[in-house]
């Protein structure tokens, strides 16, 4: 007995032996290449590691295939497309000696952990989850004709907490009213959990002018050490610095990941990403942490919609399947829904509701010529030119849905990569503003807040369906009353 166990103990030694050695050999054999200052691998040796078939499409780029799964990426482009949804890499692709090669950074941060989930190091079951509405008290958010973002947020927040309570999962919410809450608070109430928390910050998207054509879901997660944030092309000494989210990189990349796949396939709208930021709710969270970004309120389509309780609670049920499947994946090591299994289950449903919403069929029909009458060339271009954007050519799949090409979708962000930068340079500081110079002053513009009353009175009364806080106060009450109570107080 004691001979025939220590015979076993060989044998098991010798494969073990052999296992290391041939992974050895393939880490060994990973041809590293030094290109622009950064190392990089052969797009090939990721097709072969990941037993996927190589499609080359000349310089638009190169496709690796396999089955359900498809990474697409582009040449000089740091835009890929993982399993149809729009990822935002590190560090272009380049092609250097008759090869595409993609960043070292990205495969581990990015495509790895996406394409093998289950292989995420020290990922603990999850039991809790923290929802973070964004904003709340004197910080606003985003406004727009119907309301203000801080009450959109607490709103969907509420409904995903249902959908996550109603799963088995306990659900803490940082704030039940509006009440504002400083930024560095948000996550430490993750972190005291620890192990088995997940945290979620609840957005919803602006850009700097009030009917702007931007529009589309969004996920953000904290930018990796060393690398640039998706709406940057350089690096900072900030960019080096270690943050305590950093430990987490994989995980929540993961988790970003399978909300924009549920968001996308229950409710189609523009994709406009996964994307990197260093933001501070991110920076701060020890556990695995995104930042959602829903509708934009500055989009007079989207607006319509997301001030609808329908249209709230069915992103709401979105945004929980994708938390969902993260949890299974921590307890179960099962992998997270893709976005045609979303959408196949979901086609038969959505088809001919109100929920069938293609908003890029009309994106590119812009205004009118100015001067239809007149046949010079520049009468015939759009105006104004500032808005213009290309044509759209769409792509039906099989299940109906509509998709737009690569191209199309990198013309769309890059123009609304400025108007992002502006609007958070515009949107309302996370402090209040100061004190009057002169707070003795009885004149009448003395008695209006700093920002301004564009900024700051809600000209609208929200519409019927429109999420509103009954402890917000005078924030959500009708103009007339603002207005009766500067002309009782100067009288």
């Amino acid at each position: 007995m004691v001979a025939c166990h220590s015979r076993w103990l060989r044998v098991s030694a010798a494969v073990c032996l052999l296992l290391l050695g041939a992974a050895d050999g393939w880490a060994a054999s990973w041809q590293v290449k030094r290109l622009a200052g950064r190392d990089y691998l052969p797009v090939s040796q990721l097709a072969s590691f990941y037993q996927m078939r190589l499609i080359v499409r000349g310089d638009r780029g190169v496709v690796l295939s396999s089955g359900k799964r498809r990474i697409e990426f582009g040449k000089n482009s740091r835009e890929a497309r993982i399993d149809g949804v729009k990822h935002w890499l590190s560090f272009p692709v380049l092609y250097f000696g008759g090869q595409y090669h993609v960043s070292r950074m990205d495969l581990a941060k990015t495509i790895d952990p996406l394409i093998r989930p289950e292989k995420i190091p020290n990922l603990k079951p999850v039991h809790t989850v923290v929802l973070d509405p964004g904003h709340g008290g004197h910080d606003r958010g985003a406004v727009n004709r119907w309301g203000s973002e801080k009450n959109y947020n607490l709103d969907l927040s509420r409904r995903i907490r249902a959908h996550l309570q109603k799963a088995g999962l306990r659900v803490v919410i940082t704030r039940s009213r509006d009440q504002f809450i400083p930024l560095e608070t948000r996550p430490s109430l993750a972190n005291k959990i620890g192990d088995g928390a997940v945290f979620v910050s609840v957005h919803f998207n602006a850009a700097a002018t009030r009917n702007s054509l931007a529009t589309g879901f969004e996920v953000f997660t904290l930018t990796p050490r060393g690398a640039p944030n998706s709406h940057d092309n350089y690096l900072t000494r900030r960019s080096f610095s270690a943050e305590r989210g950093h430990k987490s990189d994989h995980a929540s990349h993961v988790l970003a990941t399978s909300i924009q796949h549920a968001k996308l396939g229950l409710v189609p709208m523009f994709d406009r990403g996964v994307k990197r930021a260093r933001f501070a709710v991110l920076r701060g969270s020890a556990v695995p942490g995104v930042l959602i970004e829903g509708g934009f309120m500055s989009n007079p389509r989207d607006a319509r919609l997301l001030h609808t309780v329908a249209w709230r609670e069915r992103l709401a049920r979105a945004v929980a399947e994708g938390i969902l499947g993260f949890v299974n994946l921590s307890k179960e090591g099962s992998r997270p829904k893709l976005l045609a299994q979303y959408r196949a289950e979901a086609a038969a449903e959505l088809a001919g509701s109100s929920f069938d919403y293609q908003p890029l069929a009309g994106i590119g029909s812009l205004v009118k010529p100015k001067f239809p009458g007149l046949s010079g060339w520049r009468f015939l271009l759009p105006v104004p030119l500032s808005e213009e954007m290309p044509p759209f050519r769409l792509e039906y799949e099989p299940a109906g849905w509509v998709q737009l090409e690569r191209w199309s979708a990198a013309g769309e962000d890059a123009r609304s990569a400025g108007q992002q930068e502006e609007s958070f340079l515009s949107r309302p500081r996370e402090w209040p503003d100061p004190a009057p110079v002169w707070p003795g002053l009885r004149g009448w513009r003395s008695l209006l807040p700093p920002r301004g009353a564009e900024e700051t009175f809600l000209l609208f009364a929200p519409p019927e369906g429109a999420p509103v806080d009954p402890e917000a106060g005078r924030d959500q009450g009708p103009a007339k009353n603002w207005i009766l109570e500067i002309l009782g107080k100067v009288l």
